[in-house]
């Protein structure tokens, strides 16, 4: 972390000093770990940037964040014009994935659904709230979801439904499985040879 705050400041005030290769992940750590300070530089170099990569990079490190509070900052980008339209609509999912807050995302999501289906195609609509269940990994999201599909989507979401039921399935099998691995290794260790 510290590394990568020293290379973002170099670059802040050099962009040359860091390699474009390493961009990515220097900005992605230091989004992963911002303060609102930090944040907000992320956002402006962002918004003035005309490259199409380096923006894309800011982003994902804005959706990188850890503090639900910038999180949702991060999420509300996605309503606005600042991006192209298939890019503000997946902000979304990055932030679910990115910054380990599926639950913020999908809260986000279900009070601004009709205006994040306006931004993606037919074909996406069917899919676009199922797939921001695949981040999680609690089987109790799957009743969730089986009753937010009920009430609220179309019949012709059942097939992206199915599939995002068995992704977290899947995801909390093995979740469970890692746990008690882990678990077992660590009794083990503390028993010793």
């Amino acid at each position: 972390m510290a590394g990568s705050r020293e290379r973002f400041q170099k670059y802040l005030a050099d962009p040359k000093s860091l390699a474009p290769d390493l961009r990515p992940p220097v900005l992605a750590v230091v989004g992963r770990y911002a303060d609102e300070a930090t944040w907000k530089k992320l956002h402006e170099l962002g918004l003035k940037t005309t490259s199409i990569e380096e923006k894309q990079n800011y982003y994902d490190a804005l959706a990188s964040t850890i503090d639900p509070k910038l999180a949702a900052r991060t999420l509300e980008i996605s309503l606005g014009e600042e991006l192209p339209t298939s890019r503000a609509v997946y902000l979304v999912a990055k932030v679910a994935r990115q910054s380990e807050r599926p639950e913020v995302a999908w809260t986000f999501a279900k009070t601004h659904l009709k205006k994040l289906l306006a931004k993606t195609d037919a074909l996406a609509a069917n899919s676009y709230a199922p797939s921001l269940f695949t981040f999680f990994s609690d089987a109790s999201r799957i009743a969730e979801l089986e009753r937010y599909a009920k009430s609220d989507l179309p019949p012709t979401s059942a097939k992206d439904v199915a599939k995002a039921i068995d992704e977290v399935g899947f995801r909390a099998e093995f979740k469970s499985s890692l746990v008690a691995q882990m678990s077992s290794w660590f009794t083990d260790t503390k028993k010793g040879p």
